[in-house]
């Protein structure tokens, strides 16, 4: 049984500190749940948020811990849509590299399948570098 949810939106920001990573999974992944989603996809919705904003924190910011991390959760009725902004270095859609899952495994390396996990659990990964702030918006779409 699918939730029915009026298109909404609210937003919440964070210190740029990764103390704060369970409190955006946690909300991602009831965001997913009240979207109408399942558990096993809502939890796939939340680890792609925990890998987008780790992402933002560790490289955007370089582990600065005295940033701030912006996310929109909107619920348009026909998708889940996540928008993280930060003023951090940031990524063009242009930039972005997937690694090859089985060169990965024959060259194990610690970190690197970040954007490979956000792809794959997300039905849309955009990345956009502004000149103020950037934008990772991920897109779940509902049955």
């Amino acid at each position: 049984m699918r939730a029915v949810v009026e298109q909404s939106e609210f937003r919440l920001v964070i210190p740029s500190q990764t103390r704060y990573l369970n409190l955006v999974t946690g909300l991602a992944k009831r965001a997913a749940l009240v979207s109408g989603l399942d558990d096993p996809t809502a939890a796939k919705v939340s680890i792609a948020v925990d890998e987008a904003v780790t992402n933002v924190i560790m490289h955007a910011y370089g582990g600065a811990d005295d940033k701030s991390v912006e996310l929109e959760i909107r619920f348009t009725g026909l998708a889940l849509e996540i928008h993280i902004w930060h003023t951090g270095h940031g990524i063009r859609q242009d930039q972005v590299h997937l690694p090859d899952p089985k060169e990965y495994v024959k060259h194990p390396r610690k970190g690197g399948l970040g954007l490979l996990l956000m792809s794959r659990f997300m039905d849309e990964v955009r990345f956009e570098d502004n000149a103020d702030r950037s934008e990772c918006c991920m897109i779940k779409k509902l049955a």
